[in-house]
């Protein structure tokens, strides 16, 4: 019973440290130019430009959304 009670624990952990770490924050990659606005405002440094496109991190992300105010195209997008 306590094997049982110590994994349902360690999923459930491990499940909310996911929710956690995922970012709502995406990139409309039609809409973005990759002029890199977003780069600068970033506090985590989670953006970059890949191909032309800015690229968000989910794991360095913390939904701030600063990023969203500062792009000028509007192509970065919250998915909440």
């Amino acid at each position: 019973m306590k094997i049982k009670l110590i994994l349902v624990i360690i999923i459930l952990a491990a499940i909310s440290l996911f929710a956690i770490t995922k970012s709502n924050i995406f990139v409309e990659s039609n809409s973005c130019v990759g002029c890199g606005d977003c780069i600068g405002v970033c506090p985590t440094n989670a953006i970059e430009i890949i191909d032309g496109k800015a690229v968000i991190d989910a794991e360095l992300c913390i939904d701030c959304e600063i990023c969203i105010t500062s792009c000028t195209y509007k192509a970065i997008r919250n998915n909440k």
